[in-house]
């Protein structure tokens, strides 16, 4: 299998696991609302927006850079060191995860106290186990993703958000007779349970594998130092980590600004908590499809390291152009069928009473475009081991961000609109900063534009056949049916014939061929299901 090939069927795993994961943290979320209501489910956002943030401090950086490490050692068949490099890797993230325990555990009030959300204080005290569980874990996938083995990486993810899902719910229910503050607790204690569940399977599943270091190594091949490999792995992981502690940090300095400017605009301390959890409603929908370029990004770093590494720069212009191209015809339809279908979609998943947020969906849908360009761009620069540059460009869009953020948010008619807004250009400038970077240090030429018209045109489409879809069924639906269950059905029945009907579009103009398809999950299967009519131009259009 080609490195292209192998990277591509990694996407299809992760991204599989990642939608499924995004879909029960979203499934679950009506739920919790029933338990903890919308100050309740403020408190707990903000609570795990900390988290998050504390989380990136542990563990971002090394699992790619672990990957990047093991990938390019094996691009020479050097086992001996790629065993070594993560037996390193290994015992450094063992000890800074329980560090980064103990320094939860002892500054989780001040650290709320400071940001104006005391009251989410018990939430980060039950997050605390997850830094050691979750470091131990990125070593093990950052391994298996290093070896393009996305597998055990993906199922974990899955084991983890179930345990997660079932878990908060259950601790949530038992802890609200002691008050809201420790139901929101509760609603947590399943992450960290889950990430424990999740690192106990990669221990078992890396038992298993372990054996493929083993082979022999080439004897003109030199053993490295443990030191020196220390040093490699964390030279690449913490640029990347820097720029992700930049992106989340500015996460946590938009969640004191929001809260301030609410305040400023006129909302009580309880409003300005229910505002944030009506944003994250919309965060937590978005999530979703973002899963899929997130895994993108995950799978195709090995395999540009491991090409830039045999200096084969033909191959890696065809890797980005075919990376960014995956990432377009995936984006776009779901930032179109967001936008379109925001207020049916949220009455599905939230109800009447907490329906508020889809308008924040209606005009932040275009975001999950911008965040999959840009994931794909910090990978470019990251595989080149520019990673600062990428962080500079967030940096600058994270500063317009907070400032659009800060005087949009305090006008009472927009409030919480402003945040999303300052999202929005935020990743703009990131975007154009990381293309300029991009042209200067990268070997090869970049162009996306021919990649965006096809999926563009068929997303229109799609968008007015799935809206039109809706208002069908809903009328129809409507005259037998209760309100949330015809609104439900429609929404779903819209959505299943908007996704159809992007699929065959893009067939028929030519913006997907058989083999994309046939990378996919159930590839084989999915053909014999199409219109031989729509295979066929694809296949005249192959021999053109």
């Amino acid at each position: 299998m080609s490195k292209s090939s192998s990277a591509t069927k990694g996407f299809a795993v992760l991204s599989a696991a990642g939608i499924l994961n995004k879909v029960l943290s979203v499934l679950y979320v009506p739920i919790l609302l029933q338990i903890i209501g919308e100050e309740g489910y403020g408190i707990y956002s903000a609570g795990y927006r900390i988290y998050v943030f504390i989380y990136v401090l542990t563990n971002s950086g090394f699992p790619i850079a672990i990957s990047k490490l093991q990938a390019e050692l094996l691009a020479h068949d050097d086992f001996r060191n790629a065993r070594r490099s993560h037996r390193i890797a290994r015992l450094l993230l063992t000890c800074y995860g329980l560090f980064m325990t103990v320094i939860t555990v002892v500054f989780a009030g001040h650290i709320t106290n400071a940001i104006g959300f005391d009251r989410s204080y018990r939430v980060i005290l039950a997050l605390a186990p997850t830094m050691l569980f979750s470091a131990i874990s990125c070593t093990y996938r950052g391994y298996f993703n290093g070896h393009s083995d996305m597998k055990p990486t993906a199922m974990s993810q899955v084991i983890e958000q179930f345990l997660n899902v079932v878990l908060s719910l259950i601790f949530a229910l038992l802890l609200k007779p002691y008050g809201l503050d420790w139901a929101c607790a509760g609603a947590t204690v399943g992450t960290t349970l889950g990430s424990l569940g999740s690192a106990l399977y990669l221990n078992r599943a890396f038992k298993k594998d372990r054996n493929f270091l083993l082979r022999n190594t080439p004897d003109d091949l030199m053993t490295i130092r443990y030191r020196a490999l220390a040093y490699r792995l964390l030279a690449y992981a913490l640029p990347i980590a820097f720029n992700s502690v930049v992106v989340f940090g500015g996460d946590v300095v938009d969640l004191w600004n929001t809260n301030q400017r609410l305040i400023a605009a006129g909302f009580s301390s309880a409003d300005a908590y229910i505002k944030y959890g009506v944003l994250s409603k919309y965060t937590q929908l978005l999530n979703v499809p973002l899963a899929i370029t997130a895994a993108l990004h995950i799978a195709t770093i090995p395999t540009f390291s491991s090409t830039i590494a045999l200096k084969n720069f033909k191959l890696l212009k065809d890797q980005i152009s075919h990376t960014f191209r995956v990432s377009l015809l995936l984006s776009i339809p779901s930032a179109v069928g967001l936008g379109v279908l925001s207020k049916p979609v949220f009455l599905m998943l939230f109800g009447g009473e907490y329906v508020d947020g889809w308008y924040l969906m209606a005009i932040g849908s275009v975001v999950i475009i911008l965040v999959s360009i840009v994931q794909v761009q910090a990978g470019i620069l990251q595989s080149v081991n520019k990673t600062r540059l990428s962080t500079i460009a967030m940096l600058a869009g994270i500063f317009v961000k907070i400032f659009i953020n800060y005087f949009l948010i305090a006008v009472p008619e927009v409030n919480i609109r402003g945040a999303v807004i300052g999202t929005i250009v935020c990743y703009i400038i990131a975007i154009f900063i990381n293309f300029k970077y991009i042209k200067k240090f990268v070997p090869v030429g970049i162009k996306i534009k021919n990649q965006v018209g096809r999926p563009f045109l068929a997303s229109a489409v799609m968008g007015v056949i799935a809206a039109a879809s809706y208002k069908l069924f809903s009328m129809l639906t409507g005259l037998f049916m209760g309100a949330y269950i015809s609104n439900a059905l429609s929404t779903i029945i819209a959505i299943a014939i908007g996704a159809l009907s992007y699929g065959l579009i893009m067939l028929k103009i030519g913006g997907i061929d058989i083999q994309d398809i046939k990378l996919m999950p159930y590839g084989s299967k999915i053909i014999k299901l199409i219109p031989k009519s729509f295979l066929n131009t694809e296949r005249a259009q192959a021999e053109n």
